[in-house]
């Protein structure tokens, strides 16, 4: 004898509404790597996120999580690498400087250089002072010279011709834009990867990872793409990483995330045409 369930559509939706505002502020049992909470600003999600946890990356304990996995080359990056490696032959013969922005101890450089030559470029990682400190100590134990460094202050950072942002643009507290105009000079080629975009208005939420709730930063992607464009950029490139589509665990209403890469290029400059950068190698009077 089969048993049929009724149920009231409209008590349902009431009971619903009050469940769904307790959950969407149970931040305590997000799993790591998971979105929860919508805020609309940064200073919002800060506020939001457990009185235990931390809430940005500048702390030691934060260093090693998941440092295994980012020193590995993952899918995701080899379109980087494509477009890093053509952007190399192009200048080939001379030495090639590269700000690798939110590189945390030098991750992708330790993963791409075992598949690009990477003899002739200065990498230099800019993050926070606990991943520069960690960053050093590393690339001081392996014996790696001055082809890898690290800064922590705009101040520090050189003139660049590769302009490397690997997961960076969410985590970023200032606009990106900003960014780009605060560097001593407005890189050649930019290459992101891992942006985190929508189609609706852009928003704050937090990530798990370990012990911190980090506020992670959904752009709205025409609002994004119209910057590129008012930044001086033309996109050469783009790409979709599916796997990476982000659904905030706590407001599913606001639907699926989409995350992509792109190579930029500086609107002055036509693809294979590139200024002169430093020789390589002095030669001898």
């Amino acid at each position: 004898m089969k048993t049929l369930l009724h149920f009231d559509g409209g008590r349902i939706k009431r009971f619903a509404r009050p469940l769904h505002s307790v959950l969407s502020k149970v931040h305590l049992v997000a799993r790591r790597a998971e979105l929860t909470g919508a805020y609309p600003d940064r200073e919002s999600a800060v506020s939001a996120a457990p009185r235990w946890a931390l809430t940005d990356y500048d702390h030691e304990d934060v260093v090693p999580v998941a440092l295994d996995k980012m020193s590995r080359i993952i899918d995701w990056d080899y379109p980087v690498m494509f477009w890093l490696e053509r952007e190399l032959r192009a200048r080939a013969g001379r030495r090639v400087r590269l700000l690798d922005a939110g590189g945390h101890v030098g991750t992708k450089y330790r993963a791409f250089r075992e598949l690009i030559d990477l003899s002739d470029v200065q990498w230099q990682v800019y993050e926070l002072p606990s991943m520069v400190k960690a960053g050093r100590a590393m690339a001081r134990a392996e014996g790696l010279g001055p082809e890898l460094s690290f800064c922590d202050s705009f101040s520090e950072i050189r003139k660049a011709e590769i302009l490397l942002c690997s997961g960076l643009l969410q985590y970023l507290d200032i606009p990106f834009a900003d960014f780009v105009d605060r560097l001593p000079e407005r890189p050649q080629v930019i290459l992101l990867n891992k942006v985190a975009l929508r189609e609706g208005p852009s928003v704050y939420t937090l990530q798990r990872g370990g012990p911190t709730f980090l506020p992670y930063h959904i752009r709205n992607k025409n609002r994004f793409l119209a910057d590129i464009d008012v930044l001086g950029y033309r996109i050469v490139d783009s790409w979709c990483i599916q796997y990476l589509a982000h659904r905030v665990a706590s407001h599913p209403e606001l639907g699926w995330s989409e995350s992509r890469g792109y190579m930029l290029l500086r609107k002055d400059l036509a693809l294979g045409d590139r200024k002169p950068a430093e020789p390589a190698m002095a030669k001898a009077g």
